[in-house]
C-alpha cells in the first residue's frame, strides 16, 4: 500500500482531483439525474480506493531487506548460508530432507525458532512455557544436524514478532535462501499473520516454504521424546 501524500504538491493534486470529482458529480446531479451524478462519485471514490490499495509505496522501509543486505556486507561469498525459520514443526521429515539436501550440497544451516504468543500473554510476560518448548526443539534440531554430520546452529526468536526474528538473523547471518516450515493454512498462525508474504515481498534471495503433516510431525517428536 502507497502513502498518497509524501508532500506538499501530492497533497495540492489529491485536493484538485476531490474537488473536480465533487464538481463534475454535482454537474452531472442537477443536469441529468441524481443519481448518475451519485454513481460518478461513488465510482470516483472506489477508483482511488482501488488505486491507493492495488500500487505500492517506492518510499516504504523494507526492514527485512535492509537487514540482509547489511548481512551481505563483507560475508564470505564462497560458503553458501541458509536460515531455515521453524518452531512446531522443526521435527518435520520434510523439512529435514530439505534442510540435510542443502547440507550436503555444502550450506551452513542456521535455525530460528521464533514463538508467536497472544499480547495479552506477551504483556503479562507469560511466555515462559513456549520459550521452553521452542529451546527444547531447537536443541533436538540441532542434534539431529549434528548425527547427520551437517554444520547447524541456532537460537529461539523473539517471543512476540517473528518478522523481528528473522531480521535480526539476517543483519548477522548472510542468508542465501530462506526455508520456513508451518503447518498447513488454518492450523499455521504465521501464514495467518502474513510472514510469509512478507519475505516474499521483501526479499530477492530464494524462498522455499515447507507445509509439515501436522500429525505426522507430532508422530515423530514424541517418538524421540
Amino acid at each position: 500500500m502507497r502513502n498518497p501524500i509524501r508532500s506538499e504538491t501530492d497533497a495540492f493534486y489529491l485536493a484538485l482531483g476531490a474537488a473536480a470529482l465533487t464538481a463534475a458529480s454535482a454537474v452531472l446531479a442537477a443536469v441529468v439525474d441524481p443519481i448518475v451524478g451519485g454513481a460518478l462519485f461513488a465510482g470516483g471514490l472506489v477508483g482511488a480506493g482501488w488505486w491507493e490499495f492495488a500500487t505500492k509505496d517506492p518510499d516504504r522501509r523494507r526492514p527485512l531487506r535492509e537487514a540482509a543486505e547489511e548481512g551481505h556486507r563483507g560475508a564470505d561469498p564462497s560458503r553458501r548460508c541458509v536460515l531455515v525459520v521453524a518452531n512446531r514443526t522443526l521435527q518435520s521429515e520434510d523439512l529435514e530432507a530439505i534442510m540435510r539436501t542443502r547440507a550436503e550440497g555444502g550450506a551452513v544451516l542456521r535455525i530460528v525458532a521464533p514463538i508467536l504468543v497472544s499480547r495479552l500473554r506477551y504483556i503479562a510476560s507469560d511466555v515462559d512455557r513456549e520459550l521452553r518448548e521452542a529451546a527444547a526443539r531447537l536443541d533436538g534440531a540441532i542434534a539431529w544436524a549434528r548425527r547427520q554430520g551437517l554444520e547447524a546452529s541456532g537460537k529461539v526468536g523473539d517471543p512476540f514478532v517473528a518478522l523481528g526474528a528473522i531480521e535480526d538473523e539476517l543483519r548477522f547471518f548472510a542468508a542465501d535462501e530462506i526455508i520456513i516450515s508451518t503447518y498447513p493454512p488454518g492450523r499455521s498462525n504465521w501464514l495467518e499473520t502474513g510472514v510469509l508474504d512478507r519475505l516474499h515481498e521483501e526479499l530477492d534471495i530464494p524462498i522455499t516454504h515447507v507445509i509439515a503433516d501436522a500429525a505426522r510431525t507430532d508422530e515423530v517428536a514424541a517418538s524421540r521424546g
